[in-house]
Parts: C-alpha cells; sequence; structure tokens
C-alpha cells in the first residue's frame, strides 16, 4: 500500500451538492512548508478564508454557503502549526450534507485549469439556443429562409423550372409554422415542419395546433392559390377532409384522439393562412364544409422579429449566401448528407422529442432554459477563474488582466464560433446539421476566443 500524500495549497475543490468548482487556500501553516509545499490543516475550512462558495447547493437549493464540520483524514501524528495535516482522500464535511472532495493533481498558476473547461461551457452555452428546444433550430431554419425570400437573397422561383411552385407553398407554410410557434401554439402535426424551399410538395395538414386545450387546423396558400375540392375526401379544410388525414396518420399519435373529438364536435378552428408575394399574411376563418365563415372576413398576422434582430439576421443572410456556403449548401455531398436516412431519421427523431417536451408544461420550461443554463454556467465558471486568479495575485495584476481577456474572448469566440457552425451546419444538413454544428463550433469558437482574448490582454 503507498504512502498517501498531503493536500497543497490551491487544489481544486468540487461539492457532490454545489454547481462549480473552487480553490483551497491554505493559510494555517505559520510558513511552514514541507517538500517545499504549504500543506493543508485540519484548521484550513473557514468559510472565505480557506473555502469559498461553489456555484449553487442543490441541499439548500439557493446560493452555496459553506458550512464545514471538519475534514474526515488527518494524520494524527504529522502537524504544523499544533493542527494535523489533512490526508489527500480527505473529505470535508459539510452542514448542509454535502461531501467537498480534493483534486490533489491541481495545475499551478493564474487560474489556466478552468480556462479551457469554462471556454468550452461557454461555447457550447452560445451554441446551445439550438440544443436547449428544437422548436429554436426550427425556428432559426425557417426565419433565416423567409429573411432571404423577402430580402431579394432567394428567389421562389426554381433555376429552370418557372411553373413549379413548390418554392412558394413551401414558403407560405413556412410563415404559418413561424407565426404560430410565435404565439405560443404547439405543433402536433406528425410530419416535420418544412425546412428546404425545395422540398416536394404533398396533399395534407400544412398546420395543426394546440394551445390552452383549442386546437386549430390551417392550410397555407401563397399568393393566388386557393383551397380545393379533392375527389376522395372533399374540399380542403373540411370536417370530412380533415378526419380522413386525421386517420391516415397527419397527426401525432398524443394529439389525435383530441384533433378527431375536436372535429366531430366543431370546436375546431380551421383558418386559411394566406401569403402575398410581397410577404404580408393574413387568416380568413373557415367552416366545417371549407369555406368562408364569414364573405369578407380576414386577420392581418404579423410575424415579430427574432431575439437576434433584424441587423444579426443580415449578417447570417451575407455569410449564408456567400460563395464557399452556397457552394457547400448544393454539393453532391450535402445533397446526399440531407437526403440520407440516417439524416432522416435524426430530424424526425428530434422533432418527435420536441413534441414530448412540449407536451409537458415541466419539460418545456426546462427546455426553453437549458440553453441560457449554459450560458450561465459558462459566464460563472469564467467568473471564478477571474476571481481565483485575482486572489492569487492580490491586486489587478497581469495574470489577472489575462484572465479577463480569456473570459472575454470566450463568450465573443463562444458566439461568433456558434452562429458559423450553425450556418455551415445547416449547409449541409438543415435540423440536425443546424444543432451540431452550431454546439461544436461554439466550443471551438469559445477556446479559440479565450487563447485570443488572453494574448490581446497581455500586449497590455
Amino acid at each position: 500500500m503507498g504512502t498517501k500524500k498531503y493536500i497543497p495549497d490551491n487544489s481544486w475543490l468540487t461539492c457532490d451538492k454545489g454547481s462549480a468548482p473552487t480553490r483551497l487556500k491554505v493559510t494555517h501553516h505559520n510558513n511552514t512548508k514541507i517538500y517545499g509545499e504549504n500543506l493543508a490543516s485540519e484548521m484550513d475550512m473557514i468559510p472565505g478564508e480557506n473555502i469559498m462558495p461553489m456555484g449553487r447547493c442543490s441541499a439548500s437549493g439557493g446560493s452555496c454557503q459553506p458550512q464545514p464540520i471538519y475534514w474526515d483524514k488527518c494524520n494524527q501524528g504529522v502537524k504544523v502549526n499544533g493542527y494535523k495535516l489533512v490526508f489527500e482522500d480527505a473529505c470535508l464535511l459539510c452542514k448542509q450534507g454535502g461531501k467537498v472532495k480534493v483534486d490533489f493533481n491541481a495545475p499551478s498558476g493564474g487560474g489556466g485549469a478552468l480556462g479551457p473547461i469554462a471556454d468550452g461551457v461557454t461555447g457550447l452555452g452560445a451554441g446551445s439556443w439550438t440544443f436547449g428546444s428544437y422548436d429554436g433550430t426550427l425556428d432559426y431554419v425557417q426565419r433565416g429562409t423567409i429573411y432571404d425570400v423577402e430580402n431579394g437573397k432567394l428567389s421562389l422561383v426554381r433555376p429552370n423550372s418557372d411553373k413549379d411552385y413548390r418554392r412558394g407553398g413551401n414558403y407560405g407554410e413556412m410563415k404559418d409554422n413561424v407565426y404560430h410557434r410565435q404565439e405560443g401554439w404547439r405543433d402536433v402535426r406528425s410530419e416535420h415542419p418544412v425546412i428546404n424551399i425545395d422540398k416536394n410538395t404533398a396533399p395534407g395538414i400544412d398546420g395543426a395546433y394546440e394551445k390552452n386545450g383549442t386546437y386549430k387546423l390551417t392550410d397555407a396558400k401563397y399568393n393566388g392559390a386557393t383551397l380545393e375540392n379533392t375527389k376522395t375526401y372533399g374540399r380542403e379544410t373540411s370536417r370530412r377532409w380533415t378526419k380522413a388525414h386525421i386517420d391516415n396518420g397527419g397527426i401525432n399519435p398524443a394529439d389525435r384522439a383530441a384533433m378527431a373529438q375536436a372535429n366531430d364536435m366543431g370546436t375546431l378552428n380551421r383558418e386559411m393562412i394566406k401569403v402575398a408575394p410581397d410577404g404580408r399574411m393574413h387568416s380568413e376563418t373557415m367552416d366545417d364544409r371549407g369555406y368562408k365563415q364569414t364573405r369578407g372576413q380576414k386577420e392581418t398576422l404579423e410575424i415579430k422579429p427574432s431575439r437576434a434582430g433584424t441587423l444579426i439576421n443580415g449578417v447570417r443572410s451575407s455569410v449564408r449566401n456567400s460563395r464557399p456556403i452556397k457552394a457547400l449548401a448544393n454539393s453532391n455531398f450535402s445533397q446526399a448528407v440531407r437526403n440520407s436516412k440516417l439524416a432522416t431519421g435524426a430530424n424526425e427523431g428530434l422533432f418527435k422529442v420536441s413534441q414530448a417536451v412540449s407536451r409537458s408544461k415541466v419539460l418545456s420550461a426546462a427546455g426553453k432554459v437549458a440553453g441560457r443554463g449554459l450560458i450561465v454556467v459558462g459566464v460563472v465558471l469564467e467568473g471564478i477563474n477571474v476571481y481565483n486568479t485575482y486572489q492569487e495575485e492580490g491586486h489587478f495584476g497581469k495574470e489577472t488582466q489575462k484572465a479577463v481577456g480569456g473570459a472575454a474572448g470566450a463568450l465573443a469566440g463562444g458566439w461568433a464560433g456558434a452562429e458559423l457552425g450553425a450556418i455551415i451546419g445547416t449547409a449541409i444538413c438543415p435540423g440536425v446539421g443546424t444543432v451540431v454544428g452550431g454546439l461544436v463550433g461554439g466550443a471551438i469558437g469559445g477556446l479559440l476566443g479565450s487563447g485570443l482574448g488572453k494574448t490581446i490582454a497581455g500586449w497590455f
């Protein structure tokens, strides 16, 4: 059995009830060193002096407020300044129920250990808007396409096919989806929302939504298109037509019975969503026969700018429509990836999971904050890194300056990397490619940004 080691100053501490690491500050050494190190003794457990808060405490539900009891493994025969030394495998027990463990292999100097960890988390946080909720990914892709159409970057006339109207129909359906998502309606269709402007059109339900127990059916029409009388099921959006498409699997299984009941009982809202060539949009309420409920009746609908705002959307569009990205999107490689069973299955799976999450208020709320949570974790870790470096130096010196530069660079690089990664991923395969690209790009951007930030800060 090997000889146990002791705990040196600056070792990393992690608590099984805490959300963030911190460092141990050894102060009860009376300037006595063993093997050239200040080593922790049983008295090095004073909150604010030896032990710093470790993020959020899962035991108390609030911020960590260390209440140490004792180190559970100390050497009875070796003392410094009258206090027993603490063994490397000891745990510091807390009144809140936590156990604080020590990382003996703590790196030295300038908070460098936490830097890459924090940068990576910050980068992931920057890309997590694509991860926390797949609805966010769908919104990102659909809004991007809508922006390009309405700003002259994408024509609704397909190359060498001026009589192919699929782009107009898909554009109208995307606007329908984005508007209802924006207004808090939950998508209950079984089919994955359209995210490819060139997707082949097919008969079926364009939009089906639920909000606060109310179900709605929509049919998106672009320009002069109108509801049609089908040979098999009658007029589009009618009760008979709707029943046929519900029975044929047009609605996800969890909502199928409720949607069918609303259709049978006459409580189903039916709307035709009209989208004009200039982007204006309005709805017309239909009756259960598929005709306007009130002649001349219409309601103007408006898609509000995304949180990113018009400026960022413009920058995204410029990158998205640059020659390299367009070449990638139109390459045989990208076409093969997005048409593969693996990519199609991944998108379908993500959509089904997002529907299951959205049906639960608890999971839906958790999904919405997941992305923000990763960002907050990254920011907190960067803050801890800066704070610990400042504590070590005792003033705002060179190393603290570098830590601040690294934190700023990680945040900026994470966001930039996530944006570029999402654009590249979307060019290869909208949906799952957007998610993966955003996360990977954010992580890489965070690491590179941190290094660059530290370098720049070191120049001053």
